[in-house]
C-alpha cells in the first residue's frame, strides 16, 4: 500500500511538469545510460579477449598455470614478445616492433634489424598494464596486422623542380636542399586486436604544432565518439580501445612511416 502511494506521487509529479523539464530529465537518464555503459566498455573488451584467448584449444593446452603468478609477469610479456617476433620473421617485407620494456621501436624485415629508434617517452594504457599473464600471452605472443591507419604524414613524399636549361645549372641544382615542406608528424595506426598505437614526433614547442597536434587526436576523439553513440542507439556492445602513446624524434616518425608497406603487422611488448 505504501509502495502504490509513492508510485502515485511521483506519477503526479512527473505529470505535472512542463514539456521542457520532462526533456531535460529524460536527456539527463540518456546521458548517464550513455556514460555507464561507456564506462563499462573496458569491462566488455577483457572478456572478448578472454574468449579469444580461451577458444585457442592449443595454446590453453600448452599454457602452464604456474606462469599466472604475478612474479613471473615481466618474464610472461618478454616471452610473448619475443615469440611474436619470431613469427614476424615470416613476412617477407618490412614490419614494425614495438618494445615498451625498453623504450625501443624497430623495423624488421626476414627477422633482421634494419632501424632503432629509441621511445623518448610514452603512456600506456593502464588496462594493458593490469592484464593477467594468461591474456598476455595469448595475445602478444602474435604479431597483430594493421587494420586503420592515419597520419599528417606525406607517405610519398615528392619534390617539384623545375628542369635544368643547361648542364651548369644541373650542377648547381644537385647541390640544393630538400625543399619539401614538412607536416609535423604524428600517426595512428590501429590493430586487429582493438588497440590504437599512437606515434607522435618528440618535438611539440610550436604553436602549429600544437594546433595540428590538437586537429590529430580531435579527429580520432570524434570519431570514437561517433562510433560510441551509434552503438548506444542501436543497442549496441560499446568497443573499448585501449591505447598507448609513444614520443620519438620527428625524422625518426617520418622514416618508420614511409617504410611501411600497405598491409603491415606490429609485434608489441606492453610494459
Amino acid at each position: 500500500m505504501v509502495r502504490r502511494d509513492i508510485m502515485k506521487k511521483i506519477f503526479s509529479y512527473f505529470s505535472e511538469m512542463s514539456v521542457a523539464r520532462k526533456a531535460m530529465y529524460l536527456f539527463l537518464v540518456l546521458l548517464f545510460m550513455f556514460l555507464l555503459s561507456v564506462s563499462l566498455a573496458p569491462v566488455g573488451k577483457k572478456s572478448e579477449f578472454r574468449h579469444l584467448v580461451e577458444k585457442d584449444t592449443l595454446f590453453i593446452s600448452g599454457y602452464n598455470p604456474v606462469y599466472c603468478h604475478p612474479d613471473l609477469l615481466p618474464a610472461v610479456k618478454e616471452k610473448a614478445y619475443k615469440e611474436a617476433l619470431l613469427k614476424l620473421a615470416t613476412k617477407d617485407s618490412i614490419q614494425l616492433a614495438v618494445n615498451l620494456a625498453d623504450s625501443s621501436l624497430c623495423l624488421y624485415i626476414n627477422g633482421i634489424r634494419i632501424h632503432r629508434s629509441q621511445i623518448v617517452s610514452f603512456e600506456q594504457d593502464k588496462f594493458l598494464g593490469s592484464m593477467p599473464g594468461m591474456l598476455v600471452a595469448g595475445l602478444f605472443s602474435h604479431p597483430q596486422r594493421i587494420t586503420h591507419e592515419y597520419a599528417t604524414i606525406v607517405k610519398m613524399p615528392v619534390v617539384e623542380r623545375q628542369a635544368p636549361k643547361d648542364t651548369l645549372e644541373a650542377a648547381v641544382n644537385a647541390w640544393k636542399p630538400d625543399t619539401l615542406i614538412q607536416q609535423p608528424a604524428f600517426l595512428l595506426l590501429e590493430t586487429e586486436k582493438g588497440i590504437d598505437l599512437f606515434l607522435e614526433q618528440e618535438e611539440d614547442a610550436e604553436i602549429r604544432e600544437k594546433w595540428v597536434r590538437f586537429k590529430f587526436h580531435n579527429r580520432h576523439f570524434s570519431r570514437r565518439t561517433i562510433e560510441a553513440l551509434r552503438d548506444f542507439v542501436t543497442f549496441g556492445k560499446q568497443d573499448y580501445h585501449p591505447r598507448v602513446t609513444i614520443k620519438i624524434p620527428a625524422k625518426d616518425l617520418r622514416a618508420i612511416y614511409r617504410a611501411l608497406p600497405g598491409e603491415a603487422y606490429v609485434a608489441l611488448g606492453i610494459k
